[in-house]
This record gives C-alpha cells, structure tokens and sequence, in this order.
C-alpha cells in the first residue's frame, strides 16, 4: 500500500494526459494542426529550456559518460543493419533505419524522467539523447532526401548544428563546465535565467503526453507486421541495454538514475518522424503503429520503474 501511495499520484497524472489526449482526438476537440502546434512548441521551446536548466546544474559521472560512448556505436550498428535490412523482403520499408537508429527521448524519455527525478537528475536521460542526436539527424537528412540525392556532410552537420534541443544543452553545460554559470549566480543573474526558463520548462510533459494520445494509432491489416517489427526493436535494444548495464557493472559508484535512465530509453518508441518518413500509407501507418505500441511498452516500464525506483 505504501508503494502504490508513492507511485500512484505519478502514474495516473501521466495516464490521464495521454487519456485526454485519446479522447479529443475521438472527440475532435482539437484539430491535428492545434495539436501539432502544441507539440511544437512543447518540443522546440519548452524541452530546450528543460535540457538547459538540467546541464546548467548537472554533475556528470564516469558512468554516464561511459554510457554515452558505448550507445552511439551500438546504435549504428542497428543502423547499418537495418539499411541493409530494407532491401530484403521482410521488411522493404524505405524509414526502416529509422526505426532502429533513434529513440524519442527527447518528447517522451525526459519528460517522463523527468515526472520521477525531477529536473536536477533530467541530464541522466538527455545524455542519451545527446549522445544519439548526430546519428538520428544524419538518419532523417537521408531518408527525406530525394531520391538519387545525397545529403552532403556538410548539409548534415548544419542540421545537427541548429538542433534546438542540441544548442540549449550544449549551452548549458558550456556555463557549468567553465565555471560561468557560478559567476552569473554570484551577479544575481543566474536565478533570473533559470527561473525564466524553469517557468517554460513547466507544461512540457503535460503538452507532450497529451499529443502523444492524440495521436495513438494502431490499424488492424498492419498488425502483424506492426507486432513483428515491435518484437525485433525490442530484442535489439534489449541486447543494446544488457551490453551497456554489464560495463557499468566494472565501474565504481554508479549512480542509480543512470541504469533507470539506460532501461528507459532503450524501452522508449523510435523517432516520431519515422512515420512521416514514409514513401507511401502503408510505410506511414506501420511506422506510426510501431512508435503507437511501443509507446505503450514504454509507459508499462515507466510504471514499473516508479515502483521500484521511489
């Protein structure tokens, strides 16, 4: 009973904003532009100021580091498999490697972690996300590219350049790093600028959860092939997480957040844009039937995360 009276007022705020989001949508309370508008600015303006204020105070550790260095390889590697992947006939999805090569930590992960450890512990979850950012926005440059062209590295690195969720944590932890953000608080600025940003940061996981029930999607003539490509994500990034949990294990003080943070993003949905990558329907629905089931897997884990991570 104890358990349920800690878990329970973080659980159910959480459910009742993807259900409010289920129901407007059933509802047509909200049009898809108004809610894609309200994603938005949960994603470009809202998560930067989240990402900011968490490196501006973080205190990183050997062991989130170490996670970092290890996820970007290993998520290539499902990467370049799943370009080879697409070529087959099981699964001849020209957004497959999307699906294999980004996890939506950025909307779903930190809010989420952010819900249970509170905005001092967000850099454990959004260090995954940094560390996946030059990979996933390589990904999307290709697959939106035109057929016979390729994106030049150059193109790429300017699209990894003006990530906003990129620029505020790479400011953030520039500040902490140099010892600025000490100096600023001294001046009495610091406080100023992390209460303005705190004060944005406030409705994002709110605004992200209620967008992703809205968009909850699942079509039945899919379904199989839905599950089959849900299963396959599942196993690879549970083999992913196993790798990366049994390095930490030879590193000394490990923090807990971090293994919570690693089991979450590696059971966290692909990149939304997976669907909208799409050549036709059908690779739209399956992508977004994928990223609508795996979302609820990742909410199960959350929940069980809650119980023993309270």
């Amino acid at each position: 009973m104890e358990i349920l009276a800690t878990v329970l007022p973080i659980i159910v705020p959480l459910l009742s904003a993807i259900a409010l989001g289920i129901l407007a949508r059933r509802k047509q309370i909200l049009s898809p532009q108004a809610v894609q508008g309200l994603q938005d600015f949960a994603v470009k303006i809202c998560l930067p100021c989240v990402l900011f204020n968490a490196y501006l105070r973080s205190s990183f550790g050997s062991e989130t580091l170490t996670a970092m260095a290890l996820l970007l390889p290993l998520m290539l590697v499902s990467s370049l498999w799943s370009f080879r992947a697409r070529r087959g006939r099981r699964f001849p999805y020209h957004n497959l490697p999307m699906l294999f090569s980004s996890k939506e930590s950025g909307s779903l992960g930190i809010p989420l972690f952010l819900a249970l450890f509170g905005p001092d512990k967000a850099f454990h979850m959004s260090a995954f996300d940094m560390a996946q950012a030059i990979l996933a926005i390589s990904v999307i440059a290709l697959l939106a590219a035109a057929p016979g062209d390729t994106p030049s590295p150059r193109r790429i690195a300017r699209r990894v350049a003006t990530s906003p969720l990129l620029l505020m944590s790479l400011l953030g932890l520039t500040l902490n790093l140099t010892g600025a953000a000490a100096y600023l608080g001294r001046v009495g600025i610091g406080p100023i600028l992390t209460e303005s940003t705190g004060l944005l940061a406030q409705p994002v996981t709110a605004l992200i959860l209620f967008a992703i029930g809205y968009n909850f999607s699942l079509e039945r003539e899919n379904l199989g092939q839905i599950l089959r490509l849900s299963l396959l994500i599942m196993a690879v990034f549970s083999l992913i997480c196993a790798i990366i949990q049994g390095v930490l294990c030879f590193l000394p003080h490990v923090a807990p957040e971090t293994r919570w943070a690693l089991l979450l993003y590696c059971m966290l949905p692909p990149g939304f844009p997976a669907a909208s990558l799409g050549r036709n329907e059908r690779e739209a629905a399956i992508a977004s039937g994928v990223c609508s089931l795996l979302t609820a897997a990742a909410l199960v884990v959350f929940c069980v995360i809650a119980i023993f991570a309270v």
